[in-house]
């Protein structure tokens, strides 16, 4: 395990212990605007993984995933600016191989929780570097993927993404996608997120 990776470990522990401190809102937002925003995610944990070698089928009942600096907001409220994304999903994938930094998905399905955070910034010794880690959590969202590869990804991804009023500062939905490969440097797998729709700021 990587330095790297250890930090990202430890930043993906703190975002799932601070998602209990979630905002609410009690009313749905009525003037949506367009939305769109890009993260780059590392997965940091796998739990449940359960693999058929003969047919290439891997089910993954828990995957965390933790960002790798903040979001870059392209387009919608201000509220969403320099957040910290993070993700847990389950899966069940085919892959080409079960060696899988080297693996592609032939097909499959994921679908997870995500959550944008204010970023709080703390020192990591091992790194001697400031890193961001989650704060409180601001937006709670759902998503569902199909999933397969292309030249560029060894898991490519692409499916819709909402979230209520009820639980974030955002209500809305619209289109997501993912392209993962493992990243040697890390240890792990790398995945740039993609996220369009519109939304509206809660009441």
């Amino acid at each position: 395990m990587t330095k790297i990776f250890s930090v990202v470990m430890a930043i993906a522990l703190v975002g799932i212990i601070t998602v209990a401190g979630t905002a609410t809102a009690s009313a749905k937002g009525k003037h949506k605007q367009q939305i769109e925003f890009n993260a780059t995610l590392a997965v940091v944990d796998i739990l449940g993984l359960e693999t058929n070698e003969h047919s290439g089928w891997s089910t993954i009942e828990l995957e965390t995933l933790a960002g790798v600096g903040l979001v870059n907001l392209v387009e919608g409220p201000a509220e969403l600016t320099n957040l910290y994304l993070s993700a847990a999903q389950s899966s069940h994938e085919q892959f080409t191989s079960d060696f899988l930094p080297a693996a592609n998905v032939k097909k499959g399905k994921s679908k997870g929780t995500f959550y944008l955070s204010v970023p709080e910034f703390v020192y990591n010794p091992d790194l001697d570097m400031i890193v961001p880690v989650p704060g409180e959590t601001l937006v709670v969202g759902k998503y569902d993927l199909k999933v397969s590869s292309t030249v560029e990804c060894q898991i490519y991804g692409k499916g819709k993404w909402k979230s209520k009023a009820k639980n974030s500062i955002i209500d809305g939905k619209g289109s997501i996608s993912v392209c993962t490969n493992f990243v040697p440097a890390f240890g792990t797998f790398v995945t740039n997120v993609s996220v369009t729709g519109d939304a509206a700021l809660a009441d």
